[in-house]
């Protein structure tokens, strides 16, 4: 039970541990939009060597995306999957959506969304996130390399032009390692 929920780690041959409690890193959720990748800008900005790999594929939208992007689920789309690593440790996994006329293809045109739409004539109005906690799937907690019990932050992130949504992205980050921070004009 106590493993269950995260309190003790079993070392194989060993025996078990009481887990260490980590310091929350805050995590500023609207600073750095104008970088390709904010959440590394962020924790750069807080002295962590971050690093991160992405590839892109082809996809249907599907019925939760094309909802999300008001896309029928045929539309085709680029999936681009992230995974963040800050000092070696995998920190936070990332899967955008966007329509396929808008991604990038080379490194070299990797830079902010907001960038690479109004490069295209589309300005940015709204960005709107959802944020739940949920149980990781086995494969989320393989590539965070999660103890048992840890729950995942569940971030649903839209990127609206006016009514019109042009990217939404499913971002996951480890509930036992940040502190999501929003700031927000008065």
């Amino acid at each position: 039970m106590l493993a269950g929920e995260g309190l003790i780690i079993g070392r194989v041959g060993s025996g078990h541990y009481v887990r260490e409690r980590p310091d929350l890193t805050p995590l500023h959720r609207w600073r750095f939009l104008d970088h390709p990748a904010p959440f590394a800008a962020d924790l750069q900005s807080q002295g962590r060597r971050v690093t991160w790999d992405w590839h892109s594929e082809p996809t249907e939208a599907g019925p939760d995306i094309g909802r999300r992007l008001r896309l029928p689920e045929s539309a085709t789309l680029t999936k681009t999957h992230y995974v963040f690593r800050g000092d070696g440790r995998p920190l936070q996994l990332a899967t955008s959506y966007e329509l396929r006329e808008f991604t990038p293809h080379t490194e070299e045109e990797r830079r902010s969304l907001v960038a690479r739409m109004y490069a295209h004539g589309i300005k940015i109005t709204e960005i709107v996130e959802s944020v739940h906690t949920r149980i990781p799937r086995p494969v989320e907690s393989d590539a965070l390399d999660l103890a048992a019990g840890v729950h995942v932050l569940h971030v649903e992130r839209t990127h609206w032009a006016g009514d019109r949504p042009v990217e939404t992205s499913d971002i996951v980050i480890p509930g036992d390692r940040f502190r999501i921070m929003y700031s927000m004009p008065v």
